[in-house]
């Protein structure tokens, strides 16, 4: 009865040592590999895989569409626009329209000048006429220059008129008036008004101004 009972605890033994050896080579063949069959990151759709597939027999790589549209060169195509071939110049009478908005300001100016000049009353007369004349350069609107000249005369400041009078370019028969309008505000001053070394209170003329007017000069 020995024999036997030996026999069966090295049985019982070698299921003991045998058993964590089983479960472990079962746990290690069973358990799936999660890189190879149970990730979606490498499920190969028939789809992609149809697209490999053409690409070996092909030799051309496969890429997704991009939505937009192609021509048959290849790349994209040019979307047409309703502005295509259309020119557009801004403000194409800007020039002229502002040359001719200048021209009628510095009319008006001279038309104020003269009616200030030639008004029976008008306070200030000449002081009137210098303002409106402000805007208008002597050295190259001979009309303004005329005007501005017979002011100066007009107040008595004969020095001041004659160096203005040189800075105009006027036509001959301006320069006739512009000689009487001299000497007639000369005429008119103390004897002493045109000495370098005195200044004493000019004489002025306030009447209006009757002879005729300057040549007109368009620019």
């Amino acid at each position: 009865m020995r024999p036997v009972r030996r026999s069966a605890r090295f049985a019982i033994l070698g299921m003991l040592v045998g058993l964590p050896l089983v479960l472990a080579s079962r746990a290690g063949t069973a358990a799936p590999d999660k890189k190879t069959h149970g990730s979606v990151a490498t499920k190969v759709t028939p789809t992609r895989a149809a697209a490999r597939s053409r690409s070996r027999v092909t030799g051309k790589p496969h890429h997704k569409p991009s939505g937009r549209p192609t021509r048959e060169g290849g790349g994209p195509t040019e979307i047409a626009s309703i502005h295509d071939g259309v020119s557009i110049t801004p403000f194409p009478s800007q020039a002229a329209a502002a040359a001719k908005a200048l021209a009628q300001n510095r009319r008006d100016e001279l038309q104020d000048a003269e009616r200030a000049a030639r008004a029976p009353d008008q306070p200030d007369r000449w002081q009137t006429v210098l303002f409106d004349l402000r805007n208008l350069d002597a050295r190259s609107d001979p009309e303004g220059c005329f005007w501005r000249v017979v002011a100066y005369y007009r107040l008595g400041q004969v020095e001041r008129a004659r160096s203005t009078r040189a800075l105009c370019d006027l036509p001959a028969k301006d320069q006739a008036i512009i000689e009487a309008e001299d000497a007639l505000s000369a005429s008119a001053q103390p004897p002493t008004a045109l000495a370098e070394e005195t200044h004493p209170d000019p004489v002025p003329n306030p009447s209006p101004y009757a002879s005729a007017g300057p040549t007109p000069f368009n620019r």
